[in-house]
């Protein structure tokens, strides 16, 4: 795989900074970006290759984005597992959420964008907070859930919606999952985008 020049740099960065290139480690780590958002990124037990791919997607897009328009940057989440792009967030102007999701198809490597980008005003501070503990306390729960492997799965929580993306293993395990976020106070509908 060849990377781009500019993003190899960004790419090698992340990776040393959040101490992703042992493989097979997990590691949960959370960055402000701005004062509008809270990004969690996910190493998991799929191949390095897999996430590094995913990672120079997710950091294109955020490019793109924040090229285009700086503030899409900070309104729109973006999450990538295995190429597939979930977009969430809020806009208040329409033809910006088309630009959002035309931008995400332009990068290389993409093969599939779920979009749930609110018409909308972004989220304040403290809703954004709220959801992103929401979201902590629920991937702990599902890493530490017997029978479910949290490497198969990426959880985003939005405006208390919660997006379940990744392989669906087995009937049991996805239920097992599911079970957990429908039970998990401060999430008050369940999305999921399994394969």
């Amino acid at each position: 795989m060849i990377i781009p020049g500019g993003h190899f740099i960004r790419i090698c960065f992340f990776l040393i900074f959040f101490g992703m290139l042992p493989v097979g480690c997990q590691f949960i780590g959370t960055i402000a970006n701005g004062t509008h958002k809270v990004y969690t990124v996910l190493a998991d037990d799929r191949s390095l290759a897999d996430d590094v791919s995913d990672i120079r997607i997710n950091l294109e897009i955020r490019d793109a984005l924040a090229r285009h328009k700086g503030s899409l940057a900070f309104d729109i989440d973006v999450t990538v597992f295995e190429g597939e792009v979930l977009l969430t967030g809020a806009i208040p102007d329409i033809l910006l959420i088309h630009e959002a999701i035309a931008t995400a198809w332009s990068v290389a490597g993409v093969r599939k964008v779920y979009t749930y980008i609110r018409l909308n005003e972004p989220l304040s501070v403290d809703e954004v907070a709220r959801d992103a503990a929401v979201a902590a306390k629920v991937r702990t729960e599902l890493g530490l859930t017997k029978g479910v492997a949290s490497s198969n799965y990426k959880l985003v929580v939005e405006n208390k919606t919660a997006y379940l993306m990744g392989i669906r293993a087995s009937d049991a395990e996805y239920e097992t999952a599911l079970a957990v976020l429908k039970n998990s106070v401060g999430i008050d509908q369940v999305i999921c985008l399994m394969r």
